[in-house]
């Protein structure tokens, strides 16, 4: 089993239900990876990407849609072109930006599934004095980490958990208007499907926080969101086994996956290189109805983000 294998574990068995919840076979599943492959061939302007798990993850996150994962696609590589140069020609280990980012965010992805199948993601900052250059420092791991999850990945939904702790002002003020929108626009094109979000170890700014998300997301993803004055009552929704230990859990504290994840990233270096070649070769805009699927009708509105 390889070190990434490691972090982002998944059994035969859940594989297997995974596929059984969509009622395919794995025969079924590696044609429609056939057909995403051969439509990417034919269409010149994007990028001959080998990575057939990538294709899997984008079809289970369209609901085993071909015609939303080729939107979906499109999507992913327009980001990448859009923003290369403020954003994404920053997520290579080499980088300043990435070397900088390590102090001042804790994330980490927790090994084992859910017993629903949903992958947990944690996100904490650790810039209490706001020293970060702008919001996107504090992205840049997470992102990596995304980059990597879809090379092995295998899961249904995603649950999101963002402590904190520590957290004040001075890094809210980091998320100015362009930032949440460009940041928006990265979220949709990726198409993450969401099970629900945890905001734990909450203060004062909780407040102002959740009238910004209001205001930006669907009533449908509000209701997904759950607030816990302290990390103890998140083993109301999620087993202890899913959980860090330092979150009231069974499993390795946060610190430690983080860690382990940046050393992964380190040691790959040659896969980020060759990631800052996956653009589009001309500026791909989405027609008004691909806009409304994307939640891009309205600037800065999440109305239709995927979710379960």
């Amino acid at each position: 089993m390889s070190k990434l294998s490691k972090l982002l574990q998944v059994t035969e068995e859940e594989k297997d239900a995974i596929l059984k919840h969509y009622s395919i076979t794995e025969e079924q599943f590696d044609d429609n990876v056939r057909i995403l492959k051969e439509w990417i061939k034919q269409s010149e302007h994007l990028p001959d990407d080998d990575n057939d798990n990538k294709l899997k993850i984008i079809l289970l996150n369209c609901k085993m849609s071909l015609e939303k994962s080729k939107q979906c696609l499109e999507g992913y590589y327009r980001i990448r072109s859009r923003y290369h140069s403020e954003f994404f020609d920053k997520l290579v280990p080499s980088a300043k930006e990435y070397q900088e980012s390590k102090r001042f965010v804790k994330t980490a992805i927790m090994p084992k599934l859910t017993p629903d199948l949903c992958r947990i993601t944690i996100f904490k900052a650790t810039d209490p004095e706001g020293e970060a250059n702008d919001a996107y420092v504090y992205e840049l791991p997470v992102f990596m980490m995304a980059e990597m999850r879809v090379t092995e990945e295998m899961c249904l939904s995603n649950i999101i958990i963002v402590d904190f702790e520590g957290y004040s002002w001075k890094n809210l003020m980091k998320y100015t208007p362009t930032v949440n929108q460009k940041l928006t626009d990265m979220l949709i094109a990726v198409n993450l499907r969401i099970k629900s979000i945890h905001f734990i170890n909450t203060n004062n700014i909780i407040e102002h926080v959740m009238r910004l998300i209001k205001a930006l997301l669907p009533s449908k993803l509000v209701n997904k969101i759950h607030i816990h004055k302290t990390a103890e009552s998140l083993s109301t929704h999620i087993p202890l086994e899913c959980l860090p230990s330092n979150y009231g859990g069974t499993g390795e504290a946060i610190e430690d996956l983080y860690d382990e994840w940046c050393q992964q990233i380190d040691d790959s270096q040659d896969l980020f290189e060759k990631l800052l070649l996956i653009k589009s070769s001309e500026k791909i805009e989405l027609d008004p109805y691909q806009r409304d699927m994307f939640g891009c009708g309205v600037d800065g509105s999440f109305k239709k983000l995927a979710l379960d």
